[in-house]
């Protein structure tokens, strides 16, 4: 999460003199190596993010994947993402509802803008609401190929259901 979360826990732990341990600002990595079973491996990934929302601060926002392999990820990514029903969370079909707000709503789609402008490859879903939802938080889940660590989504923390790829050429990078 944020500081200014990690501060407010820490506070309010210390009334009480609770043990607390912090991560704050990683963006949730979700390294896959070369040896890894890429179906399983990416379909978890993807549909792990897509748990609340993407509203969880251990969220695997970011999925790092082997260069060579990015366009088997992507593809994999784009079919696990298929599977995720958007709608009414008391609807047992559905497997991702809306955002908590409308300020959250708009905030996820200022980086999914953001994403597009600084040249992130749009694999699946994108800006908007999901075809059929007119109303509600509801954001489109998404996935960004091709991402840099200089963009913004790689970056900060979106708390949402957006998923950014990135290649690496070996372990050591």
């Amino acid at each position: 999460g944020s500081t200014r979360a990690g501060k407010e826990v820490m506070k309010t732990a210390a009334d009480t003199v609770k043990k607390v341990a912090l991560e704050l600002g990683g963006k949730s990595a979700n390294i896959v190596l070369d040896d890894a079973d890429f179906p399983r491996a990416v379909k978890q990934g993807v549909l792990t993010l897509m748990l609340n929302s993407g509203q969880n601060c251990n969220a695997p926002s970011r999925m790092l994947v082997p260069a060579e392999r990015l366009e088997e990820v992507e593809a994999l990514a784009a079919a696990a993402l298929a599977r995720v029903v958007v709608g009414d969370p008391l609807d047992e079909a559905t497997t991702l509802g809306p955002l908590a707000n409308e300020a959250q709503f708009h905030r996820v789609q200022r980086f999914i803008d953001t994403a597009i402008a600084e040249g992130a490859w749009l694999v699946a879903g994108g800006p908007g609401r999901p075809a059929g939802i007119e109303r509600g938080f509801f954001a489109r889940p998404t996935i960004f190929s091709r991402v840099t660590p200089s963009m913004t989504i790689a970056q900060e923390e979106i708390f949402g259901p957006v998923l950014s790829i990135m290649a690496y050429r070996d372990e050591d990078e």
